[in-house]
């Protein structure tokens, strides 16, 4: 999975010559890239190829709005960054349904290829610097508490965000999180369905689940630790108190390994 931190998905509607003058800049600066169709079955086809995306806009643009709500919400839920080039009225499509503030940065004609290679280049040396941090998955439903969580967590840990169980599992099929922070009252699929099909697949078996809870009674701490997850917390929790239980688990875990490698 190492490899999408060095890779840049590169979209475009059509080989044209400026895409093939940014194709030949990455390859200029060894960049490897990963080339993909603006649309949304090949991006999700070829989206866990690459954290950065370089999406090349052009007069077409204003008829892929499907598929640019599709890389909103693999920004925002997967933490896909995201770099735009277009001239100034395709930029202006794009921010209509991509709040600027979400891209990492935007490109306008004509291009300074220098720059975008220099832009491309920091991204990738940044995601390197993050792949060294632990991941962890926060699961729930409400957008706002998803969205709260990982600004708090962003800064010392890398994050993706699932709105229900089975996005959580499609996730952890292709992706590895070294820490699951599951809500625990989720409608559709309860948080301990969830739990019990994870532990029920082998190869994500062994991934850490932590309860997210709003009920502090004792009748309903006792049935989330009847499930026996690797701990709960209360959604109420305050920003330092959840970085120091994250830490102290992490060091926790570190611990136990070294224990067993000896």
């Amino acid at each position: 999975m190492s490899e999408v931190f060095n890779k840049v998905l590169l979209i475009r509607k059509e080989e044209t010559f400026l895409v093939n003058t940014i194709k030949a800049n990455l390859e200029k600066h060894s960049f490897q890239y990963v080339d993909v169709e603006l649309s949304v079955r090949e991006i999700n086809r070829k989206k866990d190829n690459a954290q950065l995306i370089l999406l090349y806009a052009d007069d077409t643009i204003s008829e892929a709005k499907d598929t640019l709500v599709f890389l909103k919400d693999l920004m925002l839920e997967e933490g896909k960054e995201l770099l735009v080039l277009g001239d100034k009225n395709e930029l202006e499509v794009v921010e209509k349904v991509i709040p600027k503030d979400l891209l990492a940065g935007e490109f306008e004609r004509p291009f300074n290829m220098a720059r975008i290679m220099e832009r491309v280049g920091d991204y990738l040396i940044e995601q390197n610097k993050q792949r060294q941090k632990k991941m962890i998955l926060i699961v729930d439903d409400d957008p706002t508490y998803l969205k709260l969580i990982k600004e708090w967590l962003k800064e010392d840990y890398r994050v993706s965000m699932a709105n229900s169980g089975m996005q959580a599992i499609t996730w952890l099929a292709v992706n590895k999180a070294d820490l699951v922070l599951l809500d625990y009252e989720m409608p559709t699929i309860k948080g301990s369905k969830v739990l019990e099909m994870l532990r029920s697949d082998a190869q994500i078996s062994s991934t850490p689940v932590m309860f997210l809870t709003g009920k502090s009674d004792k009748q309903s701490i006792m049935n989330v630790l009847s499930l026996k997850p690797a701990g709960y917390l209360l959604k109420s929790i305050d920003r330092q108190t959840l970085l120091e239980t994250l830490r102290k688990f992490f060091v926790e875990q570190r611990y136990k390994m070294d224990r067993r490698a000896d």
